[in-house]
């Protein structure tokens, strides 16, 4: 039987985009509701309790939409939230580390594995983690970026700083010989051909946008819960939307209506 309910994601800022183009390439008749949380924007520096707490407050308002599935489209929340959001909802809910882990895994044949991704998630040490549970043998190289995502927010005009910054970080990963690389961030993969061109060609580049969106099929195929019927899309923003809307526009090629949300700043869980 169809289940034509929305899939759920956030993120916070523009990087879960690439989810959500990923899971409208794979998955081109389900519905979505996706959240960025700009106003709160970079989580990879704050504590990861702080975090947690934007997470659920998101999730539980992406709840009320009569979602079927949440995905946690950032890695520095899924780091931080994904185990005390799974035991909360009657729905499942998805981060995107373990995608991403299990995709490098399967493509690195030294099982020398570079991560670069944010100062929160690599102190999670959430893809150490998962890497070594599919491959105890395998040696993960992490390095921090959380500096990356607002120079990314910013768009086009901020490109060649990426390039330049990061430029010292991909050459150290490349002089230890990884093998492949995770970018650890959904914000990453928006400039993945930068990541590419520093990194060089020998090593493979895994995002783990499309792997969520692999990850996402399976499940609904599982649950017998895929829709059939013409999809809706709403994009929820908290924060100034200017930047967002052209982000969007962009890469989904139209123009699409953005709603605001306002959150209570003092928020627990």
């Amino acid at each position: 039987m169809a289940d034509n309910r929305p899939i759920g994601m956030f993120d916070s800022g523009v990087g879960g985009l690439t989810v959500l183009r990923a899971v409208h390439e794979q998955l081109p008749r389900e519905s979505t509701i996706y959240l960025g949380d700009l106003a709160r924007c970079p989580y990879g520096p704050r504590p990861q309790h702080e975090v947690r707490d934007f997470a659920t407050q998101i999730a539980d308002h992406l709840a009320l939409s009569d979602i079927k599935l949440l995905i946690i489209a950032c890695n520095t929340a899924t780091a931080a939230a994904y185990h005390h959001l799974r035991d909360r909802y009657p729905f499942p809910v998805l981060g995107v580390v373990d995608p991403g882990a299990a995709a490098a895994v399967r493509l690195s044949a030294s099982g020398h594995i570079g991560v670069i991704a944010t100062d929160g998630t690599v102190a999670s040490g959430a893809y150490h983690n998962a890497v070594l549970e599919r491959l105890p043998s395998a040696q993960v190289e992490q390095r921090s970026a959380s500096w990356l995502v607002p120079l990314i927010e910013r768009g086009a005009l901020a490109r060649t700083t990426v390039a330049r910054e990061l430029e010292p970080t991909m050459t150290e990963l490349r002089e230890l010989s990884i093998d492949t690389l995770i970018l650890g961030c959904t914000h990453f993969p928006l400039v993945r051909d930068i990541f590419e061109a520093e990194i060089g060609p020998s090593v493979s580049v895994v995002d783990s946008a499309v792997t969520t969106a692999l990850e996402v099929d399976i499940l609904l195929s599982a649950m017998g819960a895929r829709a059939d019927g013409d999809p809706a899309h709403r994009l929820l923003v908290t924060g100034p939307a200017e930047a967002f809307s052209e982000r969007a526009q962009a890469m989904f090629r139209a123009s699409p209506r953005i709603e605001t949300v306002d959150f209570l700043p003092d928020y627990v869980s």
